[in-house]
């Protein structure tokens, strides 16, 4: 499992019998946990992993891998990408179908050619409307910002039309020529950015049929295989697609239950899919972001708190933890929530919690 974070991929696999090697940037508690071994790869955080490589490969061919699955942090470096999927069996989507979907120009052409909305797409500076700046093949959602004249560009900048609405994923395995749909869910944005801090798995049947349209229209165009993942916006009963993730997903932490990591070997090696049963109940799981330079050591971690760090120093802006609540109804699983959150400002006291996001509210 190669990913910024693996632990939930991790937890998975090893949960479905599988021998676990996990590369990631923060190696938390959990993530150690789950693996059979690991190796942390900071490269991952702030380094063009094209000249990172050299460290990662004695560390794959120390563990001679039958399989590598990617998470989120390759898409921005195809020629990482491409060097990986040349040298290891990576089960996965090609380097040409990533450079494709992640190009907006070319997403932006083939959803119109497929009859799905999105919005407009700039290459140059707008002038006039309500605009995202982006980064072309950045995920997780802290490289987007609301365009302003005076915004730093760069030759990886573009422009995607402001679209309200409800921000959603829809999580989904590629399979030959036709797919599966896991499950579609809101997705929650760390406050005062639109960075990823979270998401809360739906139920809504229009979003869910609106969902099976949108896939049915446009993968046949993609060439994507396995478990991948896409962000839209949810306005007056329409999908907008915003991007196409081709890896796997941190929204799998709301399908845990389910065979996810043994569904994206299958539909790989282009064989039957386990039986994916939707989950009967509602859930959600949040990331909590540090404001400032948080001493980690310092905090007692109770037992249902994911994703722990392990030690040292969590800068401003990095992810602190995570939490994870189910329940029948929304309401049921948001008072879970905020019942977890008092519960860490009365371990952590009240200095310690105005430093954190707690993306609960």
């Amino acid at each position: 499992m190669v990913s910024h974070s693996a632990r939930i991929y991790s937890q998975m696999a090893k949960r479905e019998g599988f021998t676990v090697f996990a590369v990631d940037a923060f190696l938390d508690t959990d993530t150690r946990l789950a693996a059979d071994s690991a190796y942390q790869w900071s490269a991952m955080l702030d380094q063009p992993l094209d000249h990172a490589m050299h460290a990662l490969m004695p560390a794959l061919d120390a563990f001679e891998p039958d399989a590598v699955l990617v998470g989120s942090g390759f898409e921005a470096h195809p020629d990482a990408y491409a060097a990986l999927f040349a040298g290891y069996p990576v089960l996965g989507n090609t380097p040409q179908t990533i450079v494709n979907v992640k190009n907006p120009q070319w997403l932006k052409a083939t959803c119109e050619a497929q009859g799905v909305q999105s919005p407009a797409i700039s290459v140059t500076p707008p002038t006039v409307g309500d605009w995202f700046t982006k980064q072309v093949g950045q995920c997780g959602g802290g490289h987007v910002e609301r365009w302003q004249a005076q915004s730093i560009q760069d030759a990886s900048t573009y422009w995607q039309q402001y679209q309200p609405g409800q921000a959603v994923g829809i999580l989904f395995v590629a399979h030959a020529d036709t797919y599966n749909l896991i499950g579609v869910h809101a997705l929650h944005q760390h406050a005062g950015s639109y960075a990823y801090a979270g998401a809360s798995r739906s139920q809504d049947a229009a979003l869910i049929s609106a969902a099976h349209q949108l896939l049915a229209a446009l993968l046949p165009a993609l060439g994507l295989v396995g478990i991948n993942s896409i962000d839209a916006i949810w306005d007056t009963q329409t999908l907008h697609l915003l991007e196409v993730n081709p890896r796997l997903s941190a929204s799998m932490r709301l399908y845990m239950q389910l065979p996810l990591i043994q569904a994206h070997l299958n539909a790989c090696d282009q064989q039957a899919l386990p039986a994916l049963k939707p989950p009967e109940l509602l859930a959600s799981h949040r990331i909590l972001y540090a404001r400032q330079t948080i001493d980690a050591s310092q905090l007692n971690l109770p037992d249902w708190l994911e994703d722990q760090p392990v030690g040292g120093h969590v800068a401003a802006g990095q992810p602190l933890c995570s939490v994870y609540a189910e329940g029948h109804t929304a309401r049921e699983v948001e008072q879970t929530l905020r019942d977890k959150k008092t519960q860490l400002h009365t371990l952590w006291g009240t200095y310690v919690c105005e430093h954190i996001e707690f993306n609960i509210h």
